[in-house]
This record gives C-alpha cells, sequence and structure tokens, in this order.
C-alpha cells in the first residue's frame, strides 16, 4: 500500500488515511477526486481489513462508476492485491433495496417490478391528465408539465423536503413549472395530488415505477426499520458517495436512511460543480452533510479540500478561478499554455465557422488530432441551435465529428437481450452464461454489461436486474475513435480535451433562458472551462440583459478577438487599422445604445 501512497500529493493521503468516521471531500476540477477515491477503498480493504462485501460505493452515472472501476484495477495491478467491492449508482442501489423489500414483503411491489421514464405514464393511460390543468388546452403541454412537477416535488424541489405521498400536497398550493417555448406553467395542489394518486394505481396494476419512485419507494422501506433495513445496513458498513453534489434531497434522504450509528462513511464533491439542480440536485447539500456529521459524530468528522489541479495550464486555471470568484483550484504543475482565446461575434453561425476554420488551421499540426477536440455547447434546441450550427459547418469542411444523440433503440434493445438472458439463463452463474452466449455469437454490447456486473460482485442472471437502471439513465459515449466530439456542457462533466471550444455566450444563450437561474449558469460555465487541458476557446457576445459572461472571461488574463463578418475580416485582408477601428468604436457605440434601450424597458416594466 505504501507504493500507492507515494503516488498520492499530501492532502489526497490525507484523505485516505485519516480515521474519521465522517469525511467530506472537497474536490475541485482536475484534482485526482477518482484516483483519491479509489485509493481510500483500496486502503480500507488493505489496511483495515475490512472485506469487499461490506464495502458501498455509490455513483452518480454508470461511465463515473465506470472510471473508478477502472482507476481500482489500475492500482490493484501496480500492488498486487485488493478487490472490486460493489459499487452502484442511486437508482440501482434503490432497485437493490426494493427487490430485498419484496422478498420481506415490505414494498408495495411485486417480484418482476420494472421501471419506466415518468413520461411514459401517459402512454400507459392516455386519460391520466384529464380535467387537470384545464385552462391550458396545449394538452402535450399538460402532460410534460404535470410529469416534471410530479418528479420535482418528490425530489425535493417544490417544497422544503421531499414529498412522499400524495396527501402530503396541499390542496391549495400552486406549484410552478419553468418551459422554454411556454415560459412558467403554474400547477395546482389539487391537480398535482390527483395525478400522483392515478399514477399510483397504474403502478400498482402495471407493477411498475419510474427512476423517482425507484428512491422514494426504497426510502420508505429503509425508514421501516425491519428486515430489509437490517440486511442492507448490516452489509454495508463502509460507504463512499462520488459527486456528493449532484444528488437531490431525496437522495440524500435515502442515503441517511441507511446510515446507522456506528457506519463510516466519505462523500466526495464540489458544490462550485453542482449542474443538476433542473433535475433535483442541491446546491446546499455538501453544507447539509457537514452539518449533519457535526450533529453525531463532531469528534470524529473532517473536511479535506483538494486543491491542485493535474489537468490544464494554469492560464485556463486562472481563468476559471477568475469566472467563479473564488480560488477553488491551484496549478499542480507550472504549464503556462498560451492565453485562452476569447471570440467576440454576433452570431451562433459566425461562431461556428471560426471554430471550423480555426481547427482546420489546428490541425495541420500533426501533433494535433481530432479527437483531441471537444466542441461544447450551453443548449440545441429549435430557439437554440447552437450544436446544429457546428454540424453545418463541420459537414461543409468534411471535419469528422461524434455527438451524444441518444440511440433508443440500441439502449431498448440491449435492455432486451439481458431481459432475456435473464429469463432463459434463470438463476444460472453468470461465468456459465458468459461461454453459453459467446457461442449464440451474442453481441459484444451484452457480453460488455454481463462482465461489468459480475466485476460488481454479481454472481447470477437475478443480479443483472438491478443493473438495466443503469443502461436506461446512462449517456451514450462517442462512437469514432479519431473525431471531433461534440457535447453539451453538461454531458462533458467528469470529461477532459486537451482542446475545448465553448459556445455560445450572450443573452438567453449563454445563460439561458429569458429567466435565467445566473448560479447554476456560473457553475455550469466553470464546468465547461474546466474541462480544457491545454488550449480554451470561449466563443459568443457582450451581455446586455443579464450578467456579462464573455465580459468576465475578457476581464481575465486573455486573448480577446473579433469575429464578426468574413474570412477577410479575419485574416485583415481588405481592412486596414483605421477601417477596424472604425468598425469596433461603431460595435461598440451600438452595444451602448442596446443597452440604454434595454434599462429604460426594464424600468418600464418594473413600473407596470
Amino acid at each position: 500500500m505504501d507504493k500507492l501512497l507515494r503516488l498520492l500529493n499530501p492532502q489526497q493521503r490525507e484523505v485516505v488515511t485519516t480515521s474519521s468516521r465522517y469525511t467530506q471531500i472537497i474536490a475541485g476540477p482536475g484534482t485526482g477526486k477518482t484516483t483519491t477515491l479509489a485509493a481510500k477503498i483500496l486502503y480500507t480493504q488493505i489496511e483495515l481489513g475490512i472485506l469487499t462485501e461490506n464495502i458501498l460505493g455509490i455513483s452518480f452515472s454508470r461511465s463515473a462508476k465506470s472510471h473508478l472501476l477502472n482507476k481500482m484495477e489500475e492500482f490493484t495491478s501496480i500492488i498486487g492485491y485488493g478487490g472490486k467491492p460493489t459499487i452502484l449508482t442511486f437508482h440501482s442501489l434503490a432497485f437493490r433495496i426494493i427487490k430485498y423489500g419484496i422478498h420481506y414483503n415490505e414494498s408495495r411491489f411485486r417480484q418482476g417490478f420494472g421501471t419506466i421514464h415518468t413520461e411514459n405514464f401517459i402512454d400507459l393511460d392516455p386519460s391520466l391528465t384529464r380535467g387537470l390543468c384545464s385552462k391550458y388546452t396545449d394538452r402535450n403541454l399538460v402532460n410534460k408539465s404535470m410529469s416534471q412537477a410530479y418528479n420535482l416535488i418528490r425530489q425535493g424541489t417544490l417544497e422544503p423536503r421531499p414529498i412522499n405521498n400524495w396527501s402530503d400536497i396541499s390542496q391549495d398550493a400552486h406549484y410552478p413549472v419553468n418551459t422554454y417555448t411556454h415560459g412558467r406553467i403554474l400547477i395546482s395542489g389539487r391537480d398535482l395530488a390527483t395525478f400522483w394518486r392515478r399514477i399510483n394505481k397504474i403502478e400498482k396494476i402495471k407493477n411498475t415505477t419510474d427512476f423517482q419512485g425507484l428512491i422514494n419507494e426504497a426510502t420508505r422501506i429503509l425508514s421501516l426499520k425491519q428486515r430489509t433495513y437490517n440486511d442492507i445496513s448490516m452489509s454495508f458498513r463502509h460507504i463512499f458517495v462520488d459527486e456528493y453534489q449532484d444528488t437531490s434531497l431525496a437522495q440524500e434522504e435515502l442515503l441517511l436512511r441507511l446510515i446507522d450509528k456506528s457506519q463510516t462513511v466519505t462523500v466526495v464533491g464540489d458544490k462550485n460543480q453542482t449542474i443538476y439542480t433542473f433535475n433535483g440536485s442541491n446546491s446546499k447539500n455538501m453544507d447539509r452533510f457537514s452539518d449533519y456529521c457535526k450533529r453525531n459524530a463532531p469528534a470524529s468528522s473532517e473536511v479535506i479540500h483538494l486543491t491542485h489541479n493535474y489537468r490544464s495550464t494554469n492560464k485556463i486555471i486562472q481563468v476559471a478561478n477568475d469566472f467563479i470568484e473564488d480560488e477553488t483550484i491551484l496549478p499542480a504543475n507550472n504549464r503556462n499554455g498560451m492565453k485562452p482565446l476569447v471570440v467576440e461575434t454576433h452570431s451562433i453561425q459566425l461562431a461556428a465557422e471560426f471554430i471550423a476554420k480555426k481547427i482546420i488551421e489546428l490541425v495541420e499540426d500533426s501533433s494535433v488530432s481530432l479527437s483531441d477536440i471537444c466542441i461544447l455547447y450551453r443548449k440545441n434546441s429549435e430557439h437554440s441551435p447552437q450544436a446544429d450550427a457546428v454540424f453545418e459547418q463541420f459537414d461543409k469542411y468534411s471535419i469528422r465529428y461524434n455527438t451524444q444523440k441518444q440511440n433508443k433503440e440500441k439502449t431498448e434493445s440491449l435492455i432486451e437481450q439481458v431481459l432475456n438472458v435473464r429469463d432463459i439463463y434463470e438463476d444460472e452463474p453468470l461465468e456459465e452464461v458468459i461461454e453459453k452466449i459467446k457461442v449464440k455469437n451474442a453481441s459484444e454490447e451484452l457480453i460488455k454489461f454481463i462482465i461489468e456486473v459480475m466485476n460488481q460482485g454479481g454472481v447470477d442472471t437475478d443480479d443483472l436486474t438491478e443493473h438495466i437502471v443503469e443502461i436506461e439513465e446512462d449517456t451514450p459515449e462517442d462512437t469514432e475513435t479519431d473525431a471531433i466530439s461534440i457535447k453539451s456542457v453538461h454531458d462533458a462533466k467528469g470529461l477532459e480535451y486537451p482542446i475545448v471550444f465553448i459556445l455560445y455566450l450572450g443573452d438567453r444563450e449563454f445563460p439561458h433562458s429569458s429567466r435565467p437561474d445566473i448560479e447554476e449558469e456560473k457553475r455550469l460555465l466553470y464546468v465547461g472551462l474546466t474541462r480544457a487541458q491545454n488550449q480554451l476557446y470561449v466563443l459568443g457576445k457582450k451581455g446586455i440583459e443579464f450578467e456579462g459572461f464573455l465580459d468576465k472571461c475578457i476581464d481575465s488574463d486573455t486573448t480577446h478577438v473579433h469575429f464578426h463578418s468574413s474570412s477577410a475580416e479575419e485574416k485583415n485582408e481588405g481592412f486596414n487599422k483605421d477601417d477596424k477601428d472604425i468598425i469596433d468604436q461603431t460595435t461598440k457605440q451600438q452595444e451602448e445604445e442596446e443597452k440604454k434601450r434595454q434599462e429604460e424597458l426594464r424600468k418600464l416594466m418594473d413600473f407596470f
């Protein structure tokens, strides 16, 4: 183990070796949190003598879980020993708890229960929203908004705490749900309670629930403090939670229901990277965990900060810290690199054109490959077609690229294959099943999935079921190796690339929507900035209506250029210095006039 500890910096070693019962790791981007967590799990096994079956890792996604397992495998090959404990996502953990609950007759579900997406309840019963939200004539809008409100109230977003039963909803309450096309939709407590009550009937008849339903039902079962609780809590004495900042109040409640007075718990997170509040994540959960630890074990709680960033150059780190207004990360290596380039341009189309031409220039250097480059966008929709503009330019210049469009058919096919294996080889050992399906030319993705489950401690085909949840909630991976990645900032979380382009900063673009949550949008751009290792390009226009994200990047130690019209302007062909001064002065004057106009408009709106 000493060999492994020598690979860590002092902060990381402190995390790994601390004897505190409750440890909170504040890990900034690029500070080696996966490395540290993997090392701590192995230390718990090897130095503390804890069996792998008594260790539980909880990860936010299947891909994050895979990264952790890969790192553990790398470390075990270095030191020559160590095992892989159970590592689950919150949803697959909930699935396992419900399976126990069914076995002990403590769950409202029956053997063989399934999961669906919330919106699919409407498919099971098209009359689900009949008579509800009657003032809205667009029933598709009502269906989506009711499903969203139903999720949010159970996650703990619409109320100070998660609501676990429709009867706890105030009939007189009104809940706002934000939509991009229709603004804010108001849903009455009475309608939401009716919707929930109807879904309960569907769940009972169809023996199925949605992802949030898994969390709520698992929490309810644990709260009974009966046989399921005893089995689960006694099995897992050491619990490690990755990406804790992404958990919802409901997931937090599930974790706290699982903890008793003697378990050891480690959580890793960074509140500056909380970017999933639209999906229930709560930016204050890191602080609440600290409060919980101080209340329950004040003498055995510790908060440790990981601040040494190994990913990015000094210049990129400086821009990220300046933007978030908090020196959360420090350079671990003295790599200055080139200054980030901030490109001011007045349209998404021009931004995409700049990116395409810059990439052609970059790949002429033999040291840069297409797979080194990632384009990050805030939103791609009919009203904000940021990625579409990039696709168009890349197609025009025949630049190869990957996108992260969810292949629904492929996902459903894998789920079908897994269920088929479970049914055909009921209760058979997975090692034997692998050999049998190889003879039948099973797909590589199916074999890979079963091996993943075996690496997680899966023994027989019944163990496949709880991991199906992870297939449904996972983000697809890139398909081509020698191609540029094009992702939303949300999808790029946890990843890194030598060269990163971010678009498109500006009012209603990034920060996004007509009523943006500025703090959330700040955190999102911070995540985007810190994906870059060597070169960073930020594109957009200055803010007028909202806080100017581009302005903040310009004010940092960056290189600022304009790209306003044609390639001729970019190359300074046909424009002398006086011409460019006039263009810049005109642009500045137009921006000031627009700012005054917006201010007058805002005062007028405030008056009314």
